[in-house]
């Protein structure tokens, strides 16, 4: 038997804080008239996963009816900026809301910067201006 998808976009807002960015996605419930209950996607129907490029593709996909006929569907993709540490992108599923946190590096990690051999280029730096400067007060001295 085949299912026959309505495809949806869900809500989403973003929470920017210093140390994450946070996606919260309302995916709605819907209500049976036989139980009256609220039936809503469940966590094994949701997927969130970070592409070959960069984005982040969050799907989910149920059935809406009892039958097995009817279901619903998403797929929203957002673009990850480079601030974020992709490795300890985490998500919750809560009360029909998927949150999906992503960990900030520092700012020098996230312009690319090496601290350490930035910290090093700058010793280094300074030691070739005490240098000069001794070499001078050498020369003129």
């Amino acid at each position: 038997m085949e299912i026959t998808y309505e495809e949806f976009e869900p809500f989403c807002k973003w929470k920017r804080e210093p140390n994450s960015d946070t996606l919260e996605i309302h995916l709605p419930g819907k209500i049976l008239k036989k139980r009256l209950e609220i039936a809503g996607f469940k966590r094994q129907q949701l997927r969130v996963q970070l592409s070959s490029s960069g984005n982040l593709v969050i799907s989910g996909e149920r059935e809406s009816d009892s039958d097995g006929k009817k279901g619903n569907r998403f797929r929203r993709e957002f673009k990850v900026s480079n601030e974020i540490e992709a490795n300890q992108i985490r998500a919750q599923f809560c009360s029909g809301i998927l949150y999906v946190i992503m960990p900030k590096r520092s700012t020098a990690e996230a312009a690319g910067v090496d601290v350490k051999a930035s910290t090093m280029n700058w010793s280094k730096r300074l030691a070739m201006e005490i240098i000069v400067a001794v070499s001078s007060a050498v020369a003129v001295g």
